[in-house]
């Protein structure tokens, strides 16, 4: 199964805020049946106390995601965005940052989310991968970009094990 849907891709698309952001991206994973309807109110919540925008540098991003029991399968959605929204900085919530990327997990084991995030972090902490995705033309070419950069990347352990 792959960790990518051309569904989940989102290319220079534009929000008014952050709930808007990510009621809307979980909405279109719980339509493709990746997520329960619970991963909408759990992935907004989670948000709100738990924050997940990083000041990556130039290009900064967030990774929400919520618990694992709202997941009927791993995924990643990944938004480009046309203008930057607000969200709370993780490391300080007083800290407001103007997010251009969000990667939305959705990991269906309580153990992978850890994997995932550290194989995250590698990505996100590159400018250039970073500045790659916002200057793609089409949704084809975000894509294609998108599955390059995470070609290494799972999900799961089902997900590892037949990559073995």
């Amino acid at each position: 199964m792959a960790l990518l849907n051309k569904n989940l891709i989102h290319r220079n698309v534009t929000f008014s805020n952050s709930d808007d952001a990510l009621k809307s991206m979980a909405t279109t994973m719980v339509e493709n049946q990746y997520v329960k309807s619970s991963f909408i109110d759990a992935v907004v919540n989670r948000e709100h106390q738990f924050p997940t925008g990083l000041p990556t540098g130039g290009i900064m991003v967030a990774i929400p995601h919520a618990d694992w029991t709202n997941v009927n399968r791993g995924t990643i959605s990944v938004a480009t965005l046309k203008t930057p929204i607000i969200f709370k900085n993780m490391g300080d919530p007083g800290e407001d940052l103007a997010v251009r990327l969000i990667f939305m997990l959705a990991v269906s084991e309580p153990h992978a989310e850890v994997t995932l995030l550290k194989d995250l972090m590698g990505i996100v902490q590159n400018q250039s991968t970073l500045q790659g995705l916002l200057d793609a033309k089409t949704d084809d070419e975000l894509f294609t970009r998108l599955e390059s950069v995470f070609r290494d990347v799972t999900i799961d352990s089902t997900e590892k094990e037949r990559s073995k």
